[in-house]
């Protein structure tokens, strides 16, 4: 059983990571669209990028343009023909629950429409943490990188 509504401090984060996964698919099959494929390069940028997000202590995309010319699935692909994209999120208690981060990402203009794009392959990376000092115990930090 997929657990879409526990929070983050009582499960796993893989089992978390998991269920995000499949929730974002199920919205993109809602919208006719493919689910995406898994690539571990795109799970490595992720994780490594919600580390950095929970170690330091921040929020935000950074540099995303450049942070992204480093990553093993654009250094994969031929030409630089690959596009990458990036959704965010963190929660705290009830709002770290898979459900509530895809809900709002879909609540999100700007979320939902990295979603719904026009990708193939898509990882998410979740840490049992927060990026916000003083509210870590019961947080969660996700990240979604999408590729094409």
């Amino acid at each position: 059983m997929i657990a879409f509504d526990l929070p983050i401090n009582v499960q796993n984060p893989v089992r978390h990571q998991h269920a995000v996964t499949v929730l974002v698919n199920r919205e993109r099959t809602k919208h006719g669209l493919r689910p995406l494929l898994f690539t571990r390069s795109l799970r490595n940028s992720a994780r490594r990028w919600a580390l950095v997000e929970t170690r330091l202590s921040r929020f935000g995309h950074g540099d995303f343009d450049r942070r992204a010319r480093a990553f093993p699935f654009l250094l994969g692909g031929t030409r630089g023909g690959r596009i990458l994209a990036e959704n965010l999120a963190w929660g705290l208690g009830p709002a770290s629950t898979p459900r509530r981060i895809v809900q709002a990402w879909m609540r999100s203009p700007a979320h939902r429409a990295t979603i719904l794009g026009n990708w193939r392959y898509g990882a998410v990376a979740t840490i049992a943490d927060s990026p916000m000092p003083g509210l870590q115990t019961s947080g969660v930090t996700v990240v979604q990188h999408f590729g094409r």
